[in-house]
Order: C-alpha cells, then sequence, then structure tokens
C-alpha cells in the first residue's frame, strides 16, 4: 500500500514493455485492423476486448484504412510493444507484412483475411459463396437483369464477392457487366449515386446485390424518390446485413455475419493460447 501511495503522489507511470521485456510476460494483445468505423471491426473489436479484459489482458490496437503501404508500418509499432500475442482482422496482407510475419514468435490468429503460415490459428469468412449462393436465390426466383454493387473493391476479401456473382450471372448465362465498383468506404451516397449509373446502362434493371448494408439502403432510399417498388420494380439484397435490415420497408434481404460472436470466440482460442505458453514456459 506504501508503495501504491508514493507511486500515486510521484504520478510514476510505470513502463509496461520494459516490465514485459524484464518478467518475460506481457498482458497486452495487439490487434490491427483495417478501419475503426465499419461495422465488422467494431463489432467484433468490442467483443474480443470484452473477453480479453475479463482475462485481464488489455487490447493494443493498430489501423490501417485500408492502406496496404501502411500495414507493415503499423504492424511493426505494435510489435514493438511486445505484446503477449496478435490478431489480425480482415487483412491483405502485403508483400512486406509477410515477412514481418514469418520472423514473428508470438501467438497470432488470422481471422476473414488473406491466409498466412505463420498463424496458429485461421478464421475464415466464406465472401465467395456468400455472394454467389445470394445471387443463385434471386436468379432462381425469377431475375435476370442483376448488378452488383461494391464498395472498398481494391480490397482482395470484398473482390471474392464480385466473383461470386459474376460466376453466377455467367453460369445462368446472364449479363454480367452489370456493374459498378469503387475503392471508397460504402455509404448512403454511394447507393443512390450507383443505382442511378446502372439504370442508365440498363434500364430493365430488375434486382441488385450490394457488397455493404449502407449501399444498399442508399438504393432503397433512391427507388423511394423514384417511386420505384421493392420488390416489385426492383430487388434489393445486400452481402453484410445487421438487425437494421429487419427494420426498413420492405424488411432488406441480407446475408449476415456475426463479427461479434467471433471477436468472443477469438478471444477465447487467444486467452486458451496463452495459458498454453504460460504452462510451457513454467
Amino acid at each position: 500500500e506504501k508503495i501504491e501511495q508514493a507511486v500515486e503522489e510521484l504520478g510514476y507511470i510505470p513502463n509496461r514493455t520494459a516490465g514485459a521485456l524484464a518478467s518475460g510476460h506481457s498482458d497486452t494483445v495487439a490487434v490491427l485492423v483495417p478501419s475503426l468505423t465499419d461495422k465488422a471491426s467494431s463489432r467484433f473489436m468490442q467483443s474480443l476486448q470484452q473477453v480479453l479484459n475479463k482475462n485481464e489482458f488489455q487490447l493494443l490496437l493498430g489501423c490501417h484504412e485500408y492502406n496496404q503501404l501502411k500495414e507493415a508500418e503499423i504492424l511493426m509499432t505494435l510489435l514493438q510493444g511486445n505484446p503477449a500475442a496478435l490478431v489480425i482482422f480482415g487483412s491483405q496482407l502485403a508483400d512486406k507484412t509477410h515477412q514481418i510475419l514469418e520472423k514473428t514468435n508470438i501467438p497470432t490468429i488470422n481471422v476473414v483475411g488473406s491466409p498466412f503460415s505463420p498463424a496458429q490459428i485461421t478464421i475464415e469468412t466464406a465472401f465467395f459463396e456468400a455472394s454467389h449462393k445470394l445471387t443463385e436465390h434471386l436468379l432462381e426466383q425469377g431475375y435476370k437483369n442483376i448488378g452488383f454493387i461494391g464498395a472498398h473493391m481494391d480490397n482482395r476479401l470484398q473482390r471474392q464477392q464480385l466473383n461470386g456473382w459474376h460466376k453466377a450471372m455467367l453460369s445462368h448465362y446472364q449479363n454480367s457487366d452489370l456493374v459498378i465498383t469503387m475503392p471508397d468506404a460504402a455509404s448512403l451516397q454511394l447507393g443512390r449515386y450507383a443505382l442511378n449509373e446502372i439504370l442508365l446502362r440498363q434500364p430493365e434493371l430488375d434486382a441488385v446485390i450490394c457488397s455493404h448494408e449502407e449501399i444498399a439502403l442508399g438504393i432503397m432510399f433512391e427507388c423511394q424518390r423514384r417511386l420505384l417498388k421493392i420488390p416489385e420494380n426492383i430487388a434489393v439484397a445486400c452481402l453484410d446485413g445487421s438487425d437494421n435490415c429487419d427494420q426498413t420497408h420492405p424488411t432488406l434481404t441480407s446475408i449476415r455475419i456475426d463479427y461479434k460472436k467471433m471477436g468472443i470466440e477469438t478471444g477465447k482460442l487467444l486467452i486458451g493460447l496463452l495459458n498454453n505458453n504460460h504452462d510451457e514456459s513454467e
């Protein structure tokens, strides 16, 4: 108690990194994410942090904003903090990042990102299959002129969605040119703009699949402005839905990925890896 009182009076802030190096144990987990604002990253991080905090670990966060040039630099900064483990979420993994990871000797979990060999555990999401099945479903319902609108399409993982749509359209001998993609973030404005553009190309458009919920909502607003009925005139669906889809009228058809559960399961797996490493070191 006297030590704690003296520390408080002096305003001393202990150097956790130095302490971790001296003891050989760290209570931080480094997490590299592509964005701080998108649904997937925020929901994953919140649930992961809850699990880590319950087990007395702190989250050390780095964000590269989908910039592959910054990815390796930010990863190096995270690793310099001497974390106990590393979680990489939704990353494309540039060559330089791969090189860094190959030399990393801490427990590593790769979540919905490009696979890499040093990861002890990889959690994948079937973006291609989800898009392909949703497109097939619409085709089986009788829709033919189905467009695809996507954001963050400079990202290899997001492009899997486009590839799934493309394969389904070609297998049914339908037009696979009704595509509008951008490297920008998803937004309502992008949805409204893209619908206008795609209708200029194909006035008989009868369905559209969106990479993100925000785009789909923007399309629905634009349909209302144009007095187009959903789904009678145009069916709208998205590959990244949430509970918000149940609140629209009509409800928005969507594929939903439970990123909250994914964060919880990642946290549990991580604690298991760290406990095993701690037992082995003793």
